[in-house]
């Protein structure tokens, strides 16, 4: 494990995801391919080069109230999505509005309201909703993976 010092602070606050966010009270640490925020998982190292990182994607454990969409998935869609399937059409059954392709989504659990896995959509929120099948969102992190 590794502690960022303040220099590193830095450098992580250019490439944060909208709505992240730490002082330089907080420690920062990196554990493989995981940010840790005062000892809690915050976000996932997507890309680095050899000396940076160079993308940073939020850990499904610090969506809560960060203003992510959402889209809700119905109970056969669970199984799949939880061994690391992409996203697809028929499995979504409610997909809120004002979303761009390529932005970073939750998908949820459409009885429980759980947070399940975190994606990047392939449509917008509007042609999401007249799609009638294949794949809509590209799941990068779920429920029980190796960042999890």
């Amino acid at each position: 494990m590794r502690i960022f010092s303040n220099k590193d602070k830095k450098e992580l606050v250019n490439i944060l995801p909208l709505g992240y966010d730490f002082d330089k009270k907080d420690e920062i640490a990196e554990d493989g391919n995981v940010l840790l925020k005062n000892s809690e998982k915050f976000l996932i190292i997507s890309k680095r080069n050899k000396k940076n990182i160079e993308e940073l994607l939020p850990h499904l454990k610090s969506v809560e109230d960060k203003g992510f969409k959402a889209v809700y998935v119905d109970r056969g869609a669970i199984p799949f999505i939880i061994k690391g399937a992409d996203l697809m059409r028929p499995g979504i059954q409610i997909i809120e509005d004002g979303f761009q392709v390529g932005d970073i989504i939750v998908i949820r659990d459409e009885e429980h309201k759980k947070n399940l896995a975190i994606g990047k959509t392939l449509f917008s929120s509007g042609d999401m909703k007249n799609q009638e099948k294949g794949k809509s969102i590209e799941i990068f992190h779920y429920f029980n993976d190796e960042f999890y």
